[in-house]
């Protein structure tokens, strides 16, 4: 039996979608809630921002790292 509210290990942690009224919000995928940091989400950004930030924000939880600390 799988977990379901853990995505499986070759998707990334975070990702980035389109709000409807054009924003990108970055979304944890373990909690389906905006990442978020500093008491601010990750919402309303242009999509290069978000593509940025999701790189990040994946590229350190890969390596072991919490990334918003």
């Amino acid at each position: 039996m799988t977990d379901e509210t853990c995505p499986p290990d070759d998707l990334p942690r975070y990702e980035i979608r389109q709000e409807p009224r054009g924003g990108w919000t970055i979304v944890d995928t373990l909690t389906s809630l905006p990442a978020a940091t500093d008491g601010r989400d990750f919402v309303g950004l242009s999509k290069r921002d978000a593509e940025d930030i999701a790189r990040e924000l994946n590229l350190s939880a890969a390596e072991g790292r919490d990334p918003l600390i």
